[in-house]
């Protein structure tokens, strides 16, 4: 029984380390996939912010009053400075995302050295922009400037936006994989905790159910023996009243006998008297 509880407990612990591991699978599977969820989010806002980026550096050519050039030109900056933030975020993580085990991959280290003079281009255009004013890059001799920097950011942004692309979507399909190789995982844990209940069941629970069958008959056993002494105890405890109550019998009897035969004797012997009278 000893060897059968030491198993048992074997058992259980094994069972129950998989079932924390299962878990704590589970719970890592739950904060990568916010994480990588944030990731994807950010990979696919960098296109509509470069998108944005072009569309309003190409409005500054077009306007004509201080407040319209202003109002675009923040317009620009706002995008530029959060595009900027994001790029470096999806290469080199910050508080919120971990974008380490992502940009192992070979694949994404590629590209984001590909769309770095892209990248470069464009930001370094939208910083001249920055220096300029609506005077001098309307009618002024920084117009030359405007041009070229808005035709810079122009000429860059489809290949960004190429590369771009391909970098959301390499995210989508390590977020994937990593699905899949958590599910798998998942299964082998699966499949060791089913196991473990087999063992379990023919090495513990057959043993203890055989013991028990055995104990049971001994039990039975025992208690047909139990009634049976009863049964004759009762039976030899009768017999012995029988006898005691046929003694108490044959002495009275003896004694009815012996005064019976006493006064036989004193009636023959009254009779022999009255003969001789």
């Amino acid at each position: 029984m000893k060897k059968l509880s030491v198993q048992y407990l074997l058992f259980l612990g094994v069972l129950t380390v998989a079932i924390v591991a299962s878990q704590i699978l589970i719970q890592k599977a739950i904060a990568d996939s916010k994480t990588d969820s944030r990731i994807i989010n950010i990979s696919g806002r960098q296109r509509m912010l470069s998108q944005k980026i072009t569309k309003a550096a190409l409005k500054l050519q077009s306007c004509k009053t201080r407040e319209d050039f202003y109002a675009v030109k923040l317009e620009l900056t706002t995008a530029a400075d959060l595009w900027a933030e994001s790029h470096d975020a999806l290469q080199h993580g910050n508080a919120n995302i971990d974008v380490s085990e992502m940009n192992a991959s070979p694949i994404l280290i590629s590209l984001f050295s590909n769309i770095q003079p892209y990248y470069d281009s464009i930001i370094g255009a939208v910083g001249n922009i920055r220096t300029l004013g609506f005077s001098s890059s309307i009618r002024g001799s920084e117009k030359d400037t405007l041009v070229k920097s808005i035709k810079t950011i122009s000429d860059n942004e489809a290949n960004f936006l190429q590369l771009m692309n391909d970098i959301t979507f390499e995210h989508d399909r390590l977020a994937h994989q990593k699905v899949e190789e958590l599910s798998t995982s998942e299964y082998y844990l699966l499949a060791v905790a089913l196991v473990l209940i087999m063992l379990e069941a023919f090495f513990i629970f057959r043993p203890m159910f055989k013991s028990a069958k055995k104990k049971e008959s001994e039990i039975s056993d025992l208690h047909e023996y139990v009634q049976q002494s009863i049964s004759y105890l009762g039976k030899s405890q009768e017999g012995e009243t029988l006898i005691n109550e046929a003694n108490e019998t044959i002495k009275k009897l003896k004694s009815e006998n012996s005064r019976l035969k006493t006064k036989v004797k004193k009636l023959k012997k009254a009779q022999t008297i009255t003969n001789e009278e």
